[in-house]
């Protein structure tokens, strides 16, 4: 108890000083929720909304037959036996449809909160769409580069699985508590701009917290901190843009874009940090799992051994198909 309030006390802190921060230079950090916003509306909002809704009716409209890949699955993953599904609708969709389908389940009483927790570790994954459209050609110019991160990103998340996968799955007969189809469209509608909404939320504190720290120096002193302990001060850039990759993806790969290193090198790093989903990934997944009182540390725990697998899959990809 003591432990917690001390932690809630370290937290207001943190907060009275962002909000000091943002008041003595408002135009500066008005401009960096604007910049996150038009990353949410450009980038975000035209690929995840429709899926958002479209993935809602799937999981209200279906039956969960269970396929022979389900079955394997199962078998493999102990988890319950309509996983490949959301595997799959979670690669298609990309961050963070795999939690926020997840907890659809959870709601509908179709998976319990120890499922939950072990289909985490497979199912939040990044999409083709934002690996290859968005990093690949839009940002490295390489559509190649884009599809070595995808493979890595696919094969860490399975391996990632099979790490986190623990006691066998025990089938037991839930009973489906999901929406009545009269009500499935605009129920579905309400949800996914609700959750939208809650994304572009966390990419604006994501965006806010980056400036703050870059303009007060801390991740720079970090990133000489890292520099002098591995000797590598001409790798300053490549180590500050990782930081800021740590905390959220996409404006850490386009300052990565910008370092001066090779393609190969860049798209082993950038497989690394979307494995890993950054800060912002993994508190956007956090508030849709809310309900299921999964821990933090588990899902941090998750998603670091997913951004190291990913890292060791894309070097001999990229160093070998990447001249």
């Amino acid at each position: 108890m003591i432990k917690y309030l001390k932690s809630n006390k370290i937290i207001i802190i943190l907060i009275l000083i962002v909000c000091i921060i943002f008041i003595l230079n408002p135009k500066i950090y008005s401009n960096s929720c604007l910049n996150a916003i038009s990353v949410w509306a450009l980038k975000v909002l035209p690929v995840l909304f429709p899926f958002f809704i479209l993935t809602r009716i799937i999981v209200s409209l279906s039956e969960f037959k269970v396929s022979k890949l389900d079955k394997i699955f199962n078998n493999t993953y102990h988890v319950p036996k309509f996983g490949f599904k959301i595997f799959l609708l979670s690669i298609i969709s990309g961050y963070p449809m795999g939690a926020k389908l997840i907890c659809t389940l959870n709601e509908q009483s179709l998976i319990k909160n120890k499922e939950a927790e072990k289909m985490m570790s497979f199912c939040s994954i990044s999409g083709p769409m934002f690996i290859i459209g968005t990093v690949g050609v839009n940002i490295f110019l390489s559509y190649k580069a884009g599809l070595i991160i995808l493979i890595a990103n696919v094969i860490a998340a399975l391996i990632n699985g099979l790490i986190y996968r623990k006691e066998k799955y025990i089938e037991e007969k839930l009973i489906y508590t999901g929406n009545k189809q009269e009500n499935v469209l605009s129920n579905s509608v309400y949800d996914a701009t609700i959750s939208i909404l809650m994304v572009c939320a966390y990419i604006i504190l994501s965006f806010l917290i980056i400036d703050i720290l870059i303009n007060i120096k801390i991740i720079d002193y970090f990133s000489n901190f890292i520099c002098n302990i591995f000797n590598c001060p001409q790798n300053f850039d490549t180590i500050k843009s990782s930081i800021i990759g740590f905390v959220e993806i996409t404006r850490g790969i386009i300052e990565l874009n910008n370092a001066n290193i090779s393609l190969s090198i860049k798209t082993i790093i950038a497989s690394g940090l979307i494995g890993f989903g950054g800060i912002s990934i993994i508190m956007q997944s956090l508030s849709f799992l809310n309900k299921l009182k999964i821990r933090v540390k588990t899902i941090f725990k998750q998603k670091l051994t997913q951004g190291l697998l990913s890292v060791i899959i894309a070097i001999p990809l990229a160093l070998f198909f990447i001249h």
